[in-house]
C-alpha cells in the first residue's frame, strides 16, 4: 500500500454505517495528479481502448431505452476524448483500472484498508472492480441496482444522486432481480417519478463519497462536466446473497415456485446455497444470452456536440 496517501478522516459512525444505510461522507482524494484533466488524458492514453466504454443518454429518467453505445476510434487521444465529452452528453467508463495503473491499485489498496480496518460489519472483505467515470454535464444515469455493493468517490464537478430503499420489491421486482444477478439482464430497472417519494437526494460535490446499501437502486444526473471513481467490494453476506439469489432463480423458479424466499440466514436458505452450489458444480446453469453493442453513434471532438452520425451501424471499438 502507498503509505503517501492521505487517510479517511471518519467518525466511528461514519466507518459503522458504511453500506448499511444512505451515506454521503468526505473524502480526501479529489486533488490528486490522476484527476486532473493531463491525468485524465494519460489515463485514456494508456488504457486498453476496448475498455473505455461509452454511452449517450437523453433527458427523460423515464425512457432509458434512450441509452445508446457510442463508438470511441482508436485514433482519438485522450484529449480528443476529454474534448468531445465536455461538449455532448456522453457519459464515459474506463474499465478494470486495476489491472493497468499502478496509481489507481495504490489508490483502492488504500480506501479499501481503511474499510477492513474499521468496519467490523464487513466479514471477508474484498475488492472486486473499479472504474473511473466522466460524465457530459447532460448525462443521467438510469435507475438500477447492481449485483455487488458499490460506492462513489466523487472527483470533479457536480453531480444529483437518488438513493432508493433496497431490497423493495415494488421498486425492484424479485424476478428482475434474480436476472441481474444471473447476468441474463443489465442493471437497469423500470422506473416511475413516483418512486422518488422514497428517495433520498444528496448533491455530490469534489470530495464527497456515496454510499448505500447493497441492492440498492439508484440513479444519478450530471450536473456539468464532472469524474468519479466506482469501486465495488464483495463480504461473506454478499457471497450469501448471491448464491441465494441464482438459487431462486435456477431452482425454484424453474420448478414453478413463486413465492421464493429471499431469507439469507437459517437452516432453509443454507440448505438452498449449498443445493444451487453442488448442483452448478456438477453441471453449470447458464443462460445463452447475446448483446448487441452496434451503433450509428461515433464520439467526434470536431462535432458540435461531440457526437456524429454514421452513415451505417458499427460494432464499437470499446466492447466490455
Amino acid at each position: 500500500m502507498n503509505h503517501t496517501l492521505p487517510q479517511l478522516d471518519w467518525s466511528p459512525e461514519e466507518y459503522a454505517s458504511f453500506g448499511l444505510t444512505p451515506q454521503v461522507s468526505r473524502q480526501p482524494y479529489e486533488s490528486l495528479s490522476m484527476f486532473n484533466d493531463e491525468g485524465l488524458a494519460a489515463l485514456l492514453d494508456g488504457h486498453p481502448r476496448n475498455r473505455v466504454l461509452a454511452h449517450i443518454s437523453g433527458d427523460d429518467p423515464t425512457r432509458n431505452t434512450d441509452w445508446k453505445a457510442v463508438n470511441v476510434p482508436r485514433e482519438l487521444s485522450g484529449a480528443d476524448i476529454l474534448a468531445a465529452v465536455g461538449k455532448s452528453s456522453v457519459w464515459i467508463n474506463v474499465i478494470h483500472l486495476e489491472e493497468h495503473h499502478k496509481e489507481y491499485v495504490d489508490l483502492i489498496e488504500c480506501i479499501y484498508s481503511q474499510l477492513d480496518k474499521h468496519c467490523s460489519h464487513l466479514e471477508d472483505l474484498e475488492y472486486a472492480h473499479s472504474s473511473l467515470l466522466i460524465s457530459a454535464p447532460a448525462a443521467q444515469v438510469y435507475y438500477h441496482l447492481d449485483a455487488k455493493p458499490n460506492m462513489i468517490w466523487h472527483m470533479r464537478g457536480q453531480k444529483r444522486i437518488w438513493m432508493y430503499p433496497a431490497l423493495n420489491l415494488d421498486l425492484a421486482p424479485q424476478e428482475l432481480l434474480e436476472d441481474i444477478y444471473a447476468g441474463v439482464i443489465d442493471e437497469d430497472l423500470p422506473y416511475q417519478p413516483e418512486f422518488d417519494e422514497l428517495a433520498q437526494s444528496y448533491l455530490l460535490n469534489p470530495g464527497d463519497m456515496a454510499a448505500w446499501p447493497h441492492n440498492a437502486p439508484h440513479r444519478v444526473e450530471n450536473l456539468d462536466m464532472n469524474v468519479s471513481l466506482s469501486t465495488s467490494y464483495v463480504t461473506r453476506d454478499v457471497r450469501k446473497r448471491q448464491l441465494v439469489q441464482l438459487a431462486n432463480r435456477y431452482l425454484l423458479r424453474k420448478l414453478g415456485i413463486s413465492k421464493r424466499s429471499m431469507r439469507e440466514s437459517g437452516l432453509a436458505a443454507a440448505v438452498k446455497r449449498t443445493t444451487f452450489q453442488v448442483l452448478n458444480r456438477l453441471r453449470p446453469f447458464e443462460d445463452s444470452v447475446e448483446v448487441s453493442y452496434a451503433t450509428d453513434l461515433e464520439l467526434d471532438p470536431t462535432s458540435p456536440n461531440g457526437v456524429r452520425q454514421l452513415q451505417c451501424l458499427k460494432q464499437p471499438v470499446a466492447m466490455r
